[in-house]
C-alpha cells in the first residue's frame, strides 16, 4: 500500500501515491524476468543478473535500485543486489511466494481491465465486461495462459491461507466438513491432514474438479475426501456438520451470497441444527478511516467481478441474517484473512 508521509506537500503527497502504479509495475516485470530466482544464491551486479535474464543491464539496475528503496531489495556497493525477506516471494520455489499473484496483477486482461476504473466508479459494473465484453471466467477460455496465471495464484494464497486459518481454529469437533468452492483441494487437505478423524467433501464445477486428482493437494488424505461436482447456486453437498468457503462470498454481490448461504442453511437444518457451522475465510473491511489490504482488494474487486465486493463485520451479520443465520464470531489470523464463523438463527 502506498500512504503518502504526513510531513510530506500536498502536491508531493499526491507524487508518492502515484508513484505506486511504478512500483507495481516494476514488480511484475522483476518477477517474469525471474530475477529473484538468480539473485536467490546471494548477492548478484545488476549487469551479471541483466545477463542471466536477458535483459538491458542499465534499464535493470535502474529497476532494481526503485525496487531497493522500497524494501524488495537491498543495494550494495558496486550496483549488487540481494534479497531481502519481501524479495524473498519473488522467488518461483520459495514457500509462500507470491509470485503468480505479482504476475495475475500484471497481466494484460487485467491491466487493461484497470483502464476502465472511471466506468466502474460512474456505472458499479466491472471493468471486466467493460475491456473485453464479458465476464472474467468467460474470458479466460479465451487466454488460457493467463487463466493459469490465475488459477496457480489462487492455489498459492490458498497456502498461505491454509496456514494461517490453523493456527486460529480446530475443526476437529466435527465429522465432516465440506469445502465449497474449494478448487484443487489446498485448504480442504490441508485441514484434513491436522484432523485425522475429519472427513471431507470438496465441492466445485465438473471443469475445476477433474484437476483436483492430479494436482497432489489432497495427498495422504484421498481416502477421507469425496468429490463432488456442482454449482453452489443450485444445491450444496448434503451430510455436513460444517461448511467453509475461502474468498468466495466477495466476489459475489448480497443476492447471491443469501442463495449461497441459504442452501447451506438448509442443509444444516436438516443434518446438524444445533451444532453445525458456515465459515467463511475473508478479510474484513475495518470501520475506522487506516488503511487496511481489505479496502484495496475491494478496488480490484470492484474492478474485476460483477457485483463482488469486501464487506465489513457489520455486512457480513446483514448477509448471514437474510440467510437464516447468525453471526457466532470473526476471529483474526496471522495473514490479512479472518474466520468467520456462523450457525443456524
Amino acid at each position: 500500500m502506498n500512504s503518502a508521509s504526513p510531513s510530506l506537500p500536498p502536491d508531493a503527497a499526491i507524487m508518492q501515491i502515484l508513484f505506486g502504479k511504478m512500483v507495481g509495475f516494476a514488480l511484475g516485470a522483476v518477477a517474469r524476468l525471474r530475477v529473484a530466482d538468480q539473485l536467490a544464491a546471494g548477492p548478484m551486479s545488476a549487469s551479471d543478473a541483466a545477463v542471466a535474464c536477458g535483459a538491458n543491464a542499465d534499464a535493470l539496475y535502474r529497476v532494481l535500485r526503485t525496487l531497493a528503496s522500497v524494501g524488495v531489495f537491498s543495494e550494495l556497493p558496486g550496483k549488487r543486489f540481494e534479497l531481502t525477506p519481501v524479495g524473498q516471494m519473488l522467488r518461483s520455489d520459495t514457500p509462500g511466494s507470491m509470485r503468480n499473484m505479482v504476475l495475475m496483477m500484471n497481466d494484460v486482461w487485467n491491466v487493461h481491465s484497470y483502464l476502465k476504473f472511471t466506468h466502474c466508479i460512474q456505472t458499479g459494473a466491472d471493468g471486466v465486461h467493460a475491456a473485453h465484453g464479458k465476464g472474467i471466467f468467460d474470458l479466460f477460455r479465451d487466454i488460457p495462459e493467463e487463466a493459469e496465471t490465475f488459477h496457480r495464484a489462487m492455489t498459492d494464497l490458498s497456502a498461505i491461507a491454509a496456514r494461517a486459518l490453523l493456527e486460529v481454529h480446530d475443526f476437529s469437533r466435527f465429522r465432516r466438513l465440506a469445502d465449497v468452492g474449494g478448487g484443487h483441494g489446498v485448504l480442504l487437505g490441508s485441514i484434513l491432514r491436522k484432523h485425522g478423524a475429519l472427513e471431507g467433501i470438496l465441492f466445485d464445477l465438473p471443469e475445476v474438479l477433474a484437476g483436483a486428482p492430479g494436482a497432489g493437494h489432497l495427498a495422504g488424505v484421498e481416502g477421507r475426501v469425496t468429490l463432488v461436482e456442482g454449482s453452489f447456486f443450485e444445491h450444496i453437498p448434503g451430510g455436513c456438520d460444517a461448511y467453509i468457503m475461502k474468498h468466495i462470498v466477495h466476489d459475489w454481490d448480497d443476492g447471491s451470497c443469501r442463495r449461497i448461504l441459504s442452501l447451506m442453511r438448509e442443509q444444516l437444518q436438516a443434518h446438524a441444527p444445533r451444532d453445525g457451522r458456515v465459515f467463511l475465510f475473508e478479510m474484513v473491511v475495518p470501520d475506522g478511516p487506516e488503511p487496511a489490504p481489505a479496502k484495496f482488494l475491494d478496488m480490484e474487486m470492484l474492478v474485476v467481478s460483477p457485483g463482488g465486493k469486501e464487506r465489513t463485520v457489520a455486512e457480513f451479520e446483514a448477509l448471514f441474517s437474510a440467510a437464516g443465520l447468525r453471526l457466532v464470531s470473526v476471529t483474526p489470523t496471522p495473514s490479512p484473512m479472518s474466520l468467520i464463523e456462523a450457525a443456524v438463527a
